[in-house]
């Protein structure tokens, strides 16, 4: 009785969080306490042990890594900088958006840093150059979902440590198929609104080149390093983000308490909140019986679209990192075991699922994009654009997945 009682408290955790606007990780840790100790008679510290302490440690340090990098203006500089290479020719803008975003993400800032970050440049550019905003916003979240899922980025490290725990080992292809599934869709929606129709012209009000001061690159210089380090030292990527930010606040490049404030305090609670009750729910049964559930919805040929609308579906209302991925990864040995498949290709699209719908406006990158929007964009106009693209990303990723695309 537990198990499908643990499966619906996610479901419930997810509802209360969206409709009461409360933290779905505190909601869950509050779940996983009641579920754990009163029901199933598990000590407080087992629950407590499964709060996910290596994947915090590893998101805290590169969240504020880059909430020092942010703080002292070094990647809206970059951002700045990299606009202007493109001397008024605008058709290029929205693709430089794309890539930037992408390298950024790629780099260990991940999704939710980069929108955050760049979207409010997007949004003033699009109105200076005289773009289409949904275009610009759509553009930025793919290319930060297309990095996103980098080892070294959040998301990326999120996917890698789940589908480890569920000893499935995917490890670069989820990145390059999302890469390409973000690219796809990057294209099609730029010459959709004819992006490359766009003429030439200087933005309505340029402003003076912000020089880079030595704060600047030595941030740079740090940041190099430490994604060098990660990526062809094999070092540990939490002991690595945070010995490189104790080494920029050392050098005072950046204020401490402004780069502790902008670390993400609410998306690390929420994973980490999802992932203890999915534990508990892992201990009773619950993830065991999902994917027997599942089992009956699909077969081996038709079980990754499916995973990726249900992926899609979950992710329009709450987060692929903290919700969908923590809730579906886990399912995926389960699946296979009874009906059989690709591992890797059901992971994947549960992945592309979740994040091409990202830009759904009552979800975290959508939302970003909406509230970036200045006075000079209607932003209901926009808001409706955004879910009506979502909606639609439900369609785009099962095709993608069913033909084997990604």
């Amino acid at each position: 009785m537990l198990a499908p009682f643990s499966i619906l408290s996610i479901g419930l955790a997810i509802a209360i969080g969206y409709f009461r606007r409360v933290n779905i990780g505190l909601v869950s840790i509050a779940f996983a306490f009641a579920i754990g100790h009163f029901l199933a008679d598990v000590p407080p510290g087992q629950i407590i042990n499964g709060w996910p302490m290596s994947l915090f440690f590893m998101l805290l340090g590169i969240t504020l890594l880059f909430g020092i990098a942010r703080a002292n203006g070094s990647l809206g500089l970059i951002a700045r900088r990299i606009v202007g290479a493109t001397r008024g020719r605008t058709r290029l803008i929205p693709p430089v958006f794309f890539v930037m975003s992408g390298v950024l993400a790629a780099l260990g800032a991940g999704n939710i840093a980069v929108c955050a970050l760049v979207l409010p440049i997007a949004m003033t550019v699009a109105v200076d150059y005289r773009i289409s905003p949904l275009l610009m916003a759509t553009l930025t979240i793919a290319g930060a979902n297309a990095g996103g899922l980098s080892p070294v980025a959040p998301t990326g490290i999120i996917a890698l440590t789940l589908a480890r725990e569920s000893h499935v080992d995917i490890g670069l292809r989820v990145f390059y198929r999302q890469i390409i599934g973000q690219c796809l869709l990057a294209t099609t929606v730029y010459f959709l609104f004819r992006g490359h129709r766009l003429r030439n012209q200087p933005p309505a009000a340029p402003g003076p080149a912000e020089p880079f001061t030595p704060a600047h690159w030595a941030t740079i210089a740090v940041f190099l390093i430490v994604v060098a380090g990660i990526v062809f030292g094999g070092w540990n990527i939490g002991l690595t983000a945070f010995t490189g930010a104790v080494i920029l606040l050392f050098l005072r490049v950046a204020d401490e308490q402004q780069a502790i404030q902008s670390v993400p305090w609410s998306t690390l609670i929420l994973v980490s909140g999802v992932g203890m009750l999915v534990r508990v729910c892992e201990g009773v049964g619950g993830i065991d019986l999902l994917a027997h559930w599942l089992t009956k919805l699909m077969n081996a040929q038709t079980a990754a679209p499916i995973l990726a609308v249900i992926g899609g579906v979950l992710s329009i209302v709450s987060s692929a990192s903290g919700v969908v991925m923590p809730t579906l990864i886990p399912t995926v040995p389960g699946l296979v075991a009874e009906i059989g498949g690709d591992a890797t290709r059901m992971i994947s699209a549960i992945i592309i699922g979740a994040h091409v719908v990202t830009n759904s406006p009552i979800s975290t990158l959508g939302a970003l994009a909406v509230a970036s929007a200045g006075a000079e964009i209607d932003k209901a106009t926009l808001f409706k654009n955004l879910f009506l693209f979502a909606l639609a990303g439900l369609i785009y990723a099962a095709l993608l997945v069913y033909i084997g695309v990604v």
